[in-house]
């Protein structure tokens, strides 16, 4: 590219003149690569199905390389003579919307009520990077990348032109070693595993065991009144591995079944007066049956479980999750 100018001035000019790239359209700003054009050619040639084991088959690949493009010209042609709208120039770029311009007048509202909210980042005294709306600084792997970048962007595309055009040390097809550089993402933290938590907690509760254990000798403390407080970073009680504890509710079984007193039969059992049912839980527990419809299956099975139910007590009340008056579930 830097010798075209004197080896080959005709392809030269015909780059001044703008002549690397393909309109499709007639629209202003819609002209795309060589390559890309292409590549949508064959995409066209390929059809949805793709060229999937054509290879495999000698005859059926020169059947398809022969018939293909035919194939795909009558195709567009015959979309191109059912188009209803007019062919006529746009000279508007695609962003010159209405639609486009309202989204964007939205965003630079929101900036501008964010910086008025959280005060203005470039009147800071702070080196800090860090993001409007939430506050967050940014890695200090991320600040040095972006001071750095340019120049060894620059300093790689000197090693390139030395080694490969000028003293050609190296090939030209020689793979330029990638940049692992640190920009606004960081690569995942593989979070640990139960056993490994478990195993870190011990370690820690045993160091700290150890300390307590000297220092209450040397300075006659209270083991009892130091166990009576949390000795852990998380509080087991609210913490799992760390994260709060979400709990289950099927774990609270247990812990009612305990309450409840062996009966032998139910006269023996306390009186009830109310009952509160999950309305929700009774329909996923009472299968259809023979019922087709809604107002079968309420007949049929639900008002039917209800009704038994008011046999053993005066009163029985069904609780469901309340819809907006509008709303496809109300």
């Amino acid at each position: 590219m830097v010798t075209l100018v004197t080896k080959h001035p005709s392809v030269y000019a015909q780059f001044l003149a703008g002549n690397f790239t393909v309109k499709k359209t007639t629209h202003a700003f819609s002209a795309i690569a060589l390559d890309q054009a292409h590549e949508q050619n064959n995409a066209l040639v390929k059809g949805d199905g793709g060229a999937v084991g054509l290879t495999e088959n000698p005859a059926a690949l020169r059947r398809w390389m022969v018939s293909g493009p035919e194939m795909a010209r009558l195709i567009s042609e015959f979309q191109a003579t059912t188009e209803k709208r007019m062919k006529k120039t746009e000279l508007k770029h695609h962003e010159q919307t209405k639609h486009t311009q309202v989204a964007f007048a939205q965003d630079v509202r929101a900036l501008t009520r964010v910086m008025e909210e959280m005060g203005n980042p470039f009147c800071e005294d702070s080196k800090d990077l860090l993001v409007l709306d939430s506050r967050d600084l940014a890695d200090p792997a991320v600040i040095n990348t972006l001071h750095q970048i340019e120049k060894l962007g620059q300093e790689q595309y000197d090693t390139y032109v030395n080694e490969r055009l000028v003293h050609q040390t190296k090939p030209i097809a020689d793979p330029i070693k990638r940049n692992n550089l640190h920009i606004f993402s960081r690569p995942p933290v593989r979070e640990k595993s139960r056993t490994q938590f478990q195993v870190l907690s011990l370690k820690n509760d045993c160091s700290l065991f150890s300390r307590l254990f000297i220092a209450s000798q040397t300075r006659d403390g209270d083991l009892d009144e130091f166990f009576a407080h949390e000795n852990q970073a998380c509080p087991l009680a609210l913490s799992q591995m760390g994260k709060i504890r979400l709990g289950t509710k099927s774990d609270l079984v247990g812990c009612l079944e305990g309450l409840i007193t062996p009966r032998e039969n139910d006269a023996a059992s306390p009186p009830v007066e109310v009952m509160f049912l999950d309305g929700a839980a009774i329909v996923n527990m009472l299968a259809p049956g023979n019922a087709k419809t809604f107002s079968e299956y309420a007949s049929l099975v639900f008002l039917l479980y209800i009704t038994s139910q008011l046999q053993h007590m005066s009163r029985v009340d069904i609780v469901w999750d309340e819809y907006f008056p509008d709303s496809l579930k109300a």
